[in-house]
C-alpha cells in the first residue's frame, strides 16, 4: 500500500476546495493532496445540471474576489449565471491557478483517521492509497449529499427516475413527454418553469407552497459589466458589510412604520428588483416581527393571485404554513404563468400525499398519474453530510458520527472538539445560509489559513474547538434562531427535511457582518475558543452574549449603523431613540399622562404611568439613560410603564436638561427638583409621597444615586430604596472590565469618556460627588439598594464596586449581576427577552420596600 506525506489534505474542488488549495499551496506554500470524487472541478456546479439550474446572486457577486486580474477577466454573460456559465467559470480559476496538479479527481476518501502519536491524519481512498498530513480540510460543500428517495417503487418505474443532483451529462430528452416534477424548492421551481415548454404534459406535485420572487435574470450589457469592474474593489467591500454578502441596499425600517400604500411601493420596487432583495432590502424586521412579516408574505401571495389565472391553483400556490424568508428564499422566472399553461397541473401533495412509485407513474392517496419521466426535486441533506460518510474518527477513537448524534456541531462553523487539525469550510453552524457562498467561503479559508500560519509559527502541532468554544458556539447558534421566525417554519434550515436528523440550526442567522466580526475577534484574541495542543484560549468578549443580544448587535451592523465612536451628538441622540424600536409594546392597560414640574431652568415635562390599581398607589421616579447627552421620555416608555404594572406602583418620569447644551450641575438639578416636586404634588396624581423610591438606568442610575445622596444630606425627601441600573459611578474608575471591555459592544470606554466629557463641563467636576457618587466621602444612611450590572460592559466594575461601598456603608444593598448582556440591554426588551429578568428582579425588590400597606390589587 502506497503513502504520500503533505501538509494539508483537502477534500472537494468547488468554490471551497478550489480556493483552499490556491491559498494553501500557492500563498502559504504548504504541500496539498487534493480529492474530488467527481472527474473535474465544479463541486455542485458539476453534479447539478439539471435544466434551468442558475445561481441566485448575481455572478458579479456569486464569484471570486482574492485576485483582481480574475475578476476583471472573466465576463460573465448573464445577470444570474447558469450552470454550464459557473463550471466553465471554476475550470477557468483551477486552470487559471494550476490546481490540477494538486488534485486526483474520480476519487473518494473512504476513511479519515487521527493518528494521536504521530499527530496525524491518515487518509484513504477508493484506489487503495493513503495519504498521511497534518491538516485535513472538508470542503465538501453543504448541498453533496441527496435526501434519500422517501417514495418507495422507483426500481419498478418503466420510465426514467432522476434526482436533479445527479443529472446525466448527455441531458434526457423531453420532448413530448410526460414529466413529473415532484417538489417546488428552489430547484423544482427552476425545473418545472424550465421545461414546461418542451414536454407534452408536466405535472408538479407540490406539498408546500413556497414564496417565490422574480429573479431578474437577462444578458448582463458591456457597460454594466464595466462599471462594475471599475468599482469591484468598493462593491467587494460593501458585499462584505451587507446582511447577505452581496451589496444590496439596506434595510433601515420596520415595516410596521409605513402606511399600507408606501409599504407597497416599497414591496414594488424590490419584488422586481432581483434576487435577495425583497428580503434583505426592504424591511429590517421581516424575519423577527410576526406582524411586519405578514405584511411581506400577503403581498407575495397576492401578486401570485395576480399572476395565477385559476383561483384554486393560485391559492395552492400561496404559501400560508410558515413566515416569508423562514425557508430558503427562491426565486423564478416565469414560474406562476407556467400553471396558466394548458398542460401543466399542480398535484396537492399535503392533502393527497405521495404513497409510492408505480410501474406507470406516481400513485398518491387518491389517484394514479402516468408518466414517462419522474424528476425528484426533493432537495440535500445540509451540513456537513458528505463528510460523515468519510469514516471520520478522530482522538481516543471517537466517530464523528457518534460526536454528531445530537446534531452537527462545529465552532465557527469550522472547528470540532476531539478531531484536531481537522477544519470545516462553510461547514455546519457557519454563516452561510445567509451569506453569498463564494465570499463565505474565501473568509472560511482565510481565516483556517491563518490559523494554520499561528499554529506553524508558534509551534503548536494541533489546534481544536475547545469543549467551552464548541459548546458556547453551539448555543449561540440556537439563541440567535431562537431571536428569529426561523424555528416556526419546518425547514432544512432546522435541519427538519431528513427524517431522523436532530433539530437544531444548520446556520447562525446573524448575517454576513456579525459573523465576520466575531471571526475576527477571535483572531484578534489569539484564537480565543480553541485548544491549541490541548491548552484552551478563553471565549471572547461577544461569544460571552446571549445569541439575542448578538441578534441585535447583527441587525445594527446589518442596517449599516455607524458605531457611537464614529457619530457626530445629534447621531447619537437619533440612535438612542431608536432603541425605542425594540422594545416590546406598552401595556396597553397603563395610562400615560403628561404635566410639568417646575426647575431653575423653566418648567420640564413630567410623565406619569399608573396601572389599572385602585387606592394611593406607592411612587418610583425613574429616570431615563441616554449619556447624559441624549435618551428622552418616549425613548423609555416601555420600561417605565412595564415597571409600573408590575409593581402597582405610580411611575414618574421626569424629563432632565441635556448636556452639552446644560451642562453639570443641570441634569442632577432636575432630578432633585423632580423629587422635591413629586413629594409635595404627588397626593394630587394618586401617588403616597410617603412609598417614594428613585431609579435610573445608565446616566439615569448615575442621577438617581446622586439624588438619593442630596436627599440624604439636604433634607429630603425621605427614599424608601434606589434602583441603580448599569450606573456609571466614577469617571476615573481603573477596572478590569473597563479593560477587557472597552470597545463594548455599544458603549465603549471612548464613547462613555465622550459623553461624560460633554455632561462635566470642567474636569474639576469629576470628582464631585452628585457626578461621581462612589467620591462620596460618606454612604451611610442611604436608602436600600439594588445594583444591577451586564456581564459584558465597560462600566460593570465600578457599578459593583460602588454596591459593595454600600455593604461596606451598612446601607442594605442587593447587586445582580446578568451574564450575556452588554450596557442599554435594559432598554432593548423586544429583541432581548432575558431583559424581562431585569424586570422581574426590580419589581421583586422593589415591592417589599414600598409595601408600607398592603400591597394594592389589580382590579
Amino acid at each position: 500500500m502506497s503513502s504520500t506525506q503533505v501538509d494539508a489534505v483537502i477534500v472537494g474542488a468547488g468554490f471551497s476546495g478550489l480556493y483552499a488549495t490556491h491559498r494553501l499551496r500557492n500563498v502559504q506554500g504548504l504541500s496539498v493532496q487534493c480529492f474530488e470524487a467527481a472527474p473535474g472541478p465544479g463541486g455542485v456546479w458539476h453534479w447539478n445540471r439539471y435544466p434551468g439550474a442558475r445561481c441566485d446572486f448575481e455572478s458579479i457577486f456569486y464569484s471570486f474576489s482574492f485576485d483582481e486580474k480574475l475578476q476583471r477577466e472573466w465576463r460573465w454573460s448573464e445577470r444570474y449565471a447558469a450552470q454550464p456559465e459557473i463550471r466553465s467559470y471554476l475550470e477557468h480559476v483551477a486552470d487559471r491557478f494550476d490546481l490540477r496538479r494538486s488534485f486526483r479527481f474520480g476519487t473518494r476518501v473512504t476513511s479519515v483517521v487521527w493518528d494521536d502519536q504521530a499527530r496525524r491524519w491518515v487518509i484513504g481512498t477508493d484506489d487503495g492509497t493513503v495519504t498521511i498530513a497534518r491538516y485535513f480540510i472538508n470542503a465538501a460543500g453543504a448541498f453533496t449529499v441527496t435526501k434519500k428517495n422517501d417514495f418507495p417503487g422507483a426500481e419498478d418505474f418503466r420510465g426514467t427516475v432522476v434526482h436533479t443532483s445527479r443529472w446525466p451529462a448527455d441531458g434526457i430528452d423531453l420532448a413530448g413527454k410526460r414529466v413529473a416534477v415532484v417538489g417546488t424548492g428552489a430547484t423544482g421551481i427552476q425545473v418545472a418553469q424550465t421545461i414546461a415548454a418542451q414536454v407534452a404534459e408536466l405535472t408538479v406535485f407540490q406539498r408546500t407552497a413556497n414564496f417565490a420572487c422574480p429573479l431578474g435574470n437577462r444578458p448582463l450589457t458591456d457597460e454594466e459589466f464595466e462599471q462594475v469592474v471599475a468599482g469591484y474593489t468598493e462593491l467587494r467591500e460593501e458585499s462584505r458589510r451587507s446582511l447577505v454578502g452581496a451589496a444590496y441596499p439596506r434595510a433601515t425600517r420596520s415595516a410596521l412604520m409605513d402606511s399600507p400604500e408606501h409599504r407597497r411601493k416599497v414591496y414594488d420596487q424590490y419584488y422586481n428588483g432581483g434576487g435577495f432583495r425583497m428580503l434583505a432590502s426592504t424591511y429590517y424586521d421581516l424575519i423577527i416581527n410576526p406582524a411586519a412579516n405578514q405584511t411581506a408574505a400577503e403581498y407575495i401571495r397576492d401578486r401570485i393571485r395576480e399572476r395565477v389565472h385559476d383561483p384554486e391553483v393560485a391559492e395552492l400556490l400561496c404559501p400560508n404554513d410558515h413566515p416569508y424568508g423562514t425557508k430558503r428564499a427562491t426565486f423564478e422566472t416565469g414560474y406562476y404563468e407556467t400553471f396558466n399553461l394548458p398542460h401543466v397541473r399542480l398535484v396537492d401533495a399535503r392533502t393527497a400525499p405521495i404513497e409510492r412509485i408505480t410501474q406507470n407513474g406516481i400513485a398518491t392517496t387518491d389517484a394514479e398519474y402516468e408518466f414517462d419521466v419522474i424528476v425528484l426535486a426533493t432537495g440535500f441533506d445540509v451540513g456537513a453530510a458528505a463528510l460523515t460518510r468519510m469514516g471520520v474518527v478522530g482522538r481516543d477513537g471517537r466517530k464523528l458520527t457518534d460526536h454528531w448524534a445530537g446534531g452537527q456541531l462545529a465552532y465557527l462553523g469550522m472547528a470540532t472538539r476531539g478531531f484536531p487539525n481537522l477544519f470545516h469550510v462553510n461547514g455546519p453552524q457557519g454563516a452561510a445560509a445567509l451569506f453569498n457562498n463564494p465570499i463565505a467561503i474565501e473568509d472560511s479559508v482565510d481565516f483556517i489559513g491563518s490559523l494554520i500560519s499561528y499554529a506553524d509559527e508558534h509551534g503548536h502541532t494541533t489546534v481544536e474547538a475547545s469543549v467551552a468554544g464548541e459548546n458556547r458556539w453551539n448555543d449561540l447558534a440556537r439563541e440567535v434562531a431562537e431571536a428569529t421566525l426561523f424555528p416556526t417554519a419546518s425547514t432544512w434550515y432546522m435541519g427538519d427535511n431528513i427524517p431522523g436528523k436532530p433539530r437544531t440550526p444548520v446556520s447562525l442567522f446573524t448575517g454576513a457582518p456579525m459573523y465576520r466580526a466575531l471571526c475576527a475577534e477571535v483572531e484578534a484574541t489569539q484564537y480565543a475558543g480553541f485548544a491549541l495542543d490541548g491548552a484552551d484560549r478563553p471565549l471572547s468578549n461577544t461569544m460571552r452574549l446571549h445569541g439575542s443580544a448578538v441578534f441585535f448587535l447583527a441587525g445594527m451592523m446589518n442596517m449599516g449603523a455607524k458605531p457611537l465612536e464614529q457619530c457626530s451628538l445629534e447621531e447619537m441622540r437619533a440612535a438612542m431613540e431608536g432603541f425605542k424600536l425594540m422594545q416590546r409594546p406598552v401595556p396597553s392597560d397603563v395610562s400615560i399622562v403628561d404635566t410639568t414640574y417646575p426647575t431653575d431652568g423653566g418648567e420640564r415635562t413630567v410623565r406619569l404611568y399608573r396601572p389599572e390599581v385602585d387606592g394611593l398607589l406607592p411612587v418610583v421616579v425613574f429616570l431615563h439613560g441616554g449619556g447624559w447627552v441624549g435618551g428622552s421620555l418616549d425613548s423609555f416608555d416601555e420600561p417605565c410603564a412595564t415597571l409600573a404594572r408590575q409593581v402597582g406602583a405610580l411611575v414618574v418620569s421626569p424629563d432632565y436638561r441635556l448636556a452639552p447644551e446644560h451642562p453639570f450641575p443641570a441634569a442632577i438639578d432636575d432630578s432633585i427638583a423632580a423629587l422635591r416636586w413629586l413629594a409635595d404634588h404627588i397626593a394630587e396624581f394618586g401617588g403616597d409621597p410617603e412609598r417614594l423610591a428613585v431609579g435610573g438606568e445608565s446616566a439615569g442610575a448615575n442621577l438617581a444615586a446622586a439624588a438619593a445622596l442630596r436627599a440624604r444630606d439636604e433634607g429630603g425627601p425621605r427614599l424608601c430604596a434606589q434602583i441603580l441600573v448599569t450606573p456609571p459611578t466614577d469617571p476615573f474608575a481603573d477596572t478590569e472590565s473597563r479593560k477587557v471591555f472597552a470597545n463594548g459592544p455599544v458603549i465603549s470606554v471612548e464613547v462613555g469618556a465622550r459623553m461624560m466629557a460633554m455632561y462635566l463641563g470642567d474636569v474639576a467636576n469629576a470628582t464631585n460627588p452628585w457626578a461621581a457618587p462612589a467620591r462620596a466621602a460618606d454612604l451611610s444612611g442611604l436608602p436600600p439598594a439594588l445594583v444591577v450590572t451586564m456581564e459584558v460592559d465597560p462600566l460593570r466594575d465600578e457599578a459593583e464596586n460602588f454596591a459593595r461601598a454600600l455593604q461596606a456603608a451598612e446601607v442594605q444593598t442587593e447587586l445582580r449581576r446578568f451574564d450575556g448582556l452588554f450596557h442599554t440591554a435594559y432598554s432593548l426588551s423586544g429583541a432581548i427577552p432575558k431583559v424581562a429578568g431585569i424586570q422581574e428582579t426590580i419589581a421583586e425588590f422593589l415591592l417589599p420596600h414600598l409595601s408600607v400597606e398592603p400591597t394594592p390589587t389589580t382590579r
